[in-house]
């Protein structure tokens, strides 16, 4: 690539090496239901919730993209918050195990899930966009996420589960938001390649379709033209090859006292989560890394709970994906150690 930059939105990526090669199984089965997106995924669950099994409560975590909530809340059911975030990730003895309920378990940037098997009646929904190694592993009656935090596609969610939901149709809104984020992530890869200039045409066009993932009417299936370019993704090597940066990462980055890696013990991790002392000091880091080209994350901004909001200001997500060779991991963990030993 001629323009290198680390992080933010993902590219086209028409890169044969992760694509799937004839005779190698596809990583989805063809039981995955598909959607528009992670929160149309979950809408679809609840519906499906209320209609056919009386739904009346969701427990759902304190701790989550509050945007999503905001998709889901104008449908009749009650939602019930629980207190619940990546360091305190334990059911509380508050949630009632009843049939006509259901409880929302998070997979936290691919550290932690809650333990939920001791639950027999209520039916539990998991989110495992952030470790979709945890696909086909998980026991909830309802397995959803996003694709497009992990995989490099413009949109789309899932629902694996033994029940088939019913039907939702494609819409015009969302097909044409899927061209728009395809167009950005077109240009974004001419970009990077050295041949195409404007790079805030792209940004506009992804940022632009971000926003629209909030409308009702993206409320549809995943369109064909995701579908075709998922299905020949080599799934695996993607997760693998964030694997192996993880690992690589992790073994380079200086110990230090100003903050501390979170981190899975099958090296899982989402991007390379830093929690801070301070937000003084992630604020720092933050800016390192901007200045380098290193475009880094906090999840989720926007909480409402008082130690919600105090985590949130203390975590740092640096992509550290598939795109990244060790060469490039070798750059971004150079800026970090600089870090250390400066600050």
């Amino acid at each position: 690539m001629t323009n290198k930059e680390y992080g933010s939105d993902f590219h086209y990526i028409s890169n044969s090496d992760f694509r799937i090669n004839s005779g190698v199984a596809c990583f989805f089965n063809g039981t995955e239901q598909f959607y528009f997106s992670g929160r149309v995924a979950l809408r679809a669950i609840i519906c499906n919730g209320i209609d056919k099994h009386s739904w009346k409560k969701i427990y759902i975590p304190t701790y989550y993209c509050h945007e999503v909530y905001d998709f889901i809340r104008d449908l009749n059911i009650c939602l019930e918050f629980y207190e619940c975030n990546p360091e305190t990730n334990v059911l509380p003895s508050s949630i009632e195990d009843e049939g006509n309920s259901a409880l929302l378990v998070v997979n936290y940037f691919g550290i932690s899930t809650a333990n939920f098997e001791h639950l027999k009646n209520i039916k539990i929904i998991e989110d495992v966009t952030h470790d979709l190694s945890t696909f086909n592993l998980s026991k909830a009656d309802y397995v959803f996420g996003s694709l497009r935090k992990i995989l490099p596609v413009p949109v789309g969610g899932f629902v694996k589960s033994n029940e088939v939901l019913p039907k939702v149709p494609l819409t015009l809104f969302a097909e044409n938001v899927t061209q728009e984020k395809f167009a950005g992530m077109l240009l974004k890869k001419k970009y990077l390649e050295g041949n195409f200039k404007e790079k805030e045409i792209f940004r506009a066009l992804l940022i632009n379709a971000e926003h629209s993932f909030e409308n009702p009417d993206t409320f549809s299936i995943l369109p064909q033209s995701v579908k075709g370019y998922l299905l020949g993704l080599d799934v695996t090597k993607i997760i693998e090859v964030k694997r192996q940066n993880s690992v690589l990462a992790k073994k380079a980055i200086h110990k230090t006292t100003k903050f501390e890696l979170l981190i899975s013990d099958g090296n899982n991790e989402y991007a390379l989560i830093f929690k801070f002392n301070n937000t003084e000091q992630r604020e720092l880091l933050k800016k390192k890394l901007i200045l380098h080209k290193i475009y880094p994350m906090v999840l989720w901004p926007n909480q409402l709970n008082e130690k919600d909001i105090e985590l949130e200001n203390r975590l740092l997500f640096v992509h550290i994906d598939f795109r990244y060779s060790v060469e490039d991991m070798n750059y971004i963990v150079n800026i970090i150690n600089q870090f250390i030993a400066d600050v």
